[in-house]
């Protein structure tokens, strides 16, 4: 059971550094989209005002992708971990 010791760490690791820099890649993310739709929203030609529906769908979007990122970068990581079925001899 030692053999996955390492592959275990580095998931860790990973999922550590990425539970670490999502309360600034989130916020940043966010204002970042934010800032493009308000020079979208300026450069054309709809005097409106923004629409909240539009941004709400967004910052739902962010925390989707983000959230589902880190469960891919686990599963990829531990499917190595799994050990791999064998055939049975009879």
């Amino acid at each position: 059971m030692r053999e996955n010791r390492g592959l275990g760490a580095a998931i860790a690791v990973t999922s550590l550094v990425f539970l670490v820099t999502l309360p600034f890649t989130i916020p940043s993310t966010i204002w970042l989209v934010i800032f493009v739709y308000a020079i979208v929203k300026a450069a054309g030609s709809a005097p409106e005002q923004a629409d909240a529906a539009a941004l709400l769908i967004a910052i739902v979007a962010i925390v989707t992708f983000f959230t589902l990122a880190i469960g891919v970068a686990v599963s990829l990581l531990g499917r190595a971990m799994t050990p791999k079925r064998r055939k049975r001899r009879s």
